[in-house]
Parts: C-alpha cells; sequence; structure tokens
C-alpha cells in the first residue's frame, strides 16, 4: 500500500486533495499521514514530523521497493523531511551520518528519492 504524507496549516482551511486522499484511504490505495502546523495536540505538526511517526512503515516500504517524491517547501520541509528519511535509515541500519547519507544518494541516483520543490 502506498504511504502519502500530506502537510496543511488546517484541515479545514488549506487541505488540498482531501477528498481525493480520503477516496484512496477507502479503496485502500494509500495510507494518508497528515501534519497539521496550525492544530494544536496534533501529533504531526511538519511532514517531517509525520514521516518521523511512522518510521517503521516508511522503512518497510522504502526496502519493499518504494518511490520517495518530496514536493513543497525547499526551504524547510523538504530538508527535515531528508533528514528524517537519514534518520530511519540510522535508527534501522546503524548507520553513521555519511553511511545515511550515501544512502539517500544511491536513492537519489536509482531515481527513487525525487523532489520537486519551490523556495
Amino acid at each position: 500500500m502506498s504511504q502519502v504524507f500530506v502537510g496543511c496549516r488546517h484541515p479545514e482551511h488549506d487541505y488540498f486533495y482531501r477528498q481525493e486522499m480520503q477516496a484512496w484511504e477507502h479503496a485502500g490505495i494509500a495510507q494518508v499521514h497528515s501534519a497539521y502546523s496550525a492544530v494544536t495536540g496534533h501529533p504531526a505538526r511538519f511532514v517531517q514530523d509525520a514521516v518521523a511517526g511512522a518510521a517503521d512503515t516508511v522503512w518497510q516500504a522504502i526496502q519493499d521497493g518504494a518511490y520517495i517524491y518530496v514536493c513543497g517547501d525547499g526551504r524547510r520541509m523538504a530538508p527535515a523531511v531528508r533528514e528524517a528519511l537519514a534518520a530511519i535509515h540510522r535508527k534501522h541500519t546503524g548507520s553513521d551520518d555519511e553511511g545515511a547519507r550515501q544512502w539517500l544518494a544511491q536513492l537519489e541516483a536509482d531515481e527513487r528519492y525525487q523532489q520537486d520543490v519551490f523556495a
């Protein structure tokens, strides 16, 4: 099953494609993980928090051949998601920062990690 991570300020104000993603979940196509930066008490404030919260699921998906597409803010979110993925790699392999960097670079070289971000 696909894993989709989406972030916005508030689900009632700026959650684009919400109905489509809910339909994916209902159809069993994807599991949607949300992050809301303006909702007090929500378990994930930012996308990287949602990724970290689903670390084992993310790791298993990557081991099963998942492709990672990061879209959105290139200044804060994309580097933070990249670090969350590196932390997941370190946790599951015992590698150091350099090993995690090389792993991410290999995912990019294999075109399994791609970004479409803006500054």
